[in-house]
């Protein structure tokens, strides 16, 4: 297959430009009879607009290229849905709804490919027929793979339910009958942890209709009628909840009091970056603010790469100056939140930050450069009038 280049303007010559159609026209006009005349004019103009159209249309598919963003194009971040919800537009069309207190963050983006995980909570997601990337979300127990269709996730503890309102998806997992299995329109699969798991059919009894939940009807009630069905063992009582569970329900203080800081270390040396994170906020929140770090070091240092790894840098430079007023190591990890590429939704924080951080560790040069830095990228920001001040004669910045 031929590969056109851009943009196309450079290669096509314009059909509508004045001066060659005007000596088109003379040339017919003198040699064709009027009704033919009309004819070749009609011709020309269908030819003329054609040409329009093709270009349109190549541009119309060069449009949702790189990677996936929001429809606004700012870059994807992790999500916390507040308490009513939240809905994400994509560029490429698709959406995600995210029940209330859900969180979704993505890890991967092409303009092949898409993969996120949904960390906690019930989300649908809305993904566009025919566009051109897979997605792949993670959902704990599962993982689901998609190339355009409509499907929620309903996540709680040991459990996940998996329906498809719209076309199919495959969902693979080690706690599926041949750890991958098929769903079309109207099926239902509960995995439950330590369980194999098998589809619920459509339903088609007459007088009952498949129910579609909103994100407020998506908590734990919704596996009450597939927890019926488990054999007996499976009811017995539930074991202590891990610290993940108590970090995903808000309540940090007891998800330390599980690990403690032995544990937080423990646990930073093998987890993934969505954990990390977790796990550096069980510490941050629950009043442990040296145990955070050690989880966003190994986020910088091992996933470096991640699309996480900016927010980190940002977090980790936050902690060191306001919870344990350590600027020349905030500083640090602020330099390296720039250098990774964080979002610009956040830049103006960070350059705002690191000016503070240099200026508490007494670093005059420093902070005078981060201030002209923060004014070439954001000549009307916040703290414009702190960073003119501190550049001013005799200023703050000395």
């Amino acid at each position: 297959m031929s590969h056109l280049q851009f943009p196309l303007k450079d290669m096509l010559r314009d059909p509508t430009e004045e001066p060659a159609l005007r000596r088109i026209w003379e040339r017919i006009d003198g040699r064709l009879p009027d009704a033919r005349r009309r004819r070749r004019r009609v011709a020309v103009g269908a030819l003329a607009f054609a040409g329009a159209v093709v270009i349109a249309l190549v541009a119309t598919g060069r449009r949702d290229v790189g990677p996936l963003r929001f429809s606004d194009g700012r870059a994807l971040v992790a999500i916390d849905a507040p308490a009513a919800g939240a809905r994400l537009a994509l560029s490429d069309g698709s959406a995600i709804e995210l029940g209330g207190g859900a969180r979704f963050a993505p890890l991967e983006s092409s303009g092949a490919t898409f993969l996120g995980v949904l960390q906690r909570g019930n989300a649908s997601f809305d993904v566009r027929p025919g566009g051109p990337r897979r997605w792949q979300i993670e959902c704990g127990l599962a993982t689901v793979e998609v190339l355009g269709t409509r499907f929620s996730c309903e996540r709680a503890p040991g459990r996940l339910r998996v329906s498809v309102q719209r076309g199919a998806i495959v969902v693979r997992g080690e706690r599926i009958a041949d750890r991958a299995r098929r769903l079309a329109a109207g099926e239902t699969l509960d995995i439950v942890e330590g369980l194999m798991s098998s589809p619920t059919p459509p339903v088609t009894t007459a007088g009952t209709a498949l129910r579609e939940k909103s994100g407020a009807d998506l908590a734990e009630p919704a596996f009450e009628e597939a927890a019926s069905d488990l054999d007996e063992p499976s009811r017995a009582a539930p074991p202590p909840a891990s610290w993940r569970e108590l970090a995903h329900r808000g309540h940090p203080a007891e998800a330390f009091a599980v690990l403690g800081a032995q544990g937080v270390q423990r646990e930073a040396r093998r987890l993934g970056v969505a954990d990390l994170l977790a796990l550096a906020d069980v510490a941050r929140l629950s009043g442990h603010p040296t145990e955070a770090v050690g989880p966003l070091e190994r986020i910088l240092s091992d996933f470096a790469g991640d699309p996480q790894a900016p927010l980190a840098a940002f977090a980790l430079g936050r902690l060191e100056l306001d919870a344990l007023d350590r600027p020349r190591s905030a500083t640090i990890a602020l330099e390296r939140a720039l250098a990774l590429g964080v979002p610009r939704s956040l830049r103006e924080d960070v350059r705002a930050r690191l000016f503070e951080a240099h200026e508490r560790a007494g670093e005059w040069s420093a902070a005078r450069s981060a201030a002209e830095a923060y004014l070439r990228d954001f000549p009307a920001g916040r703290h414009r009038a702190e960073m003119e001040s501190a550049l001013a004669p005799n200023g703050r910045g000395r």
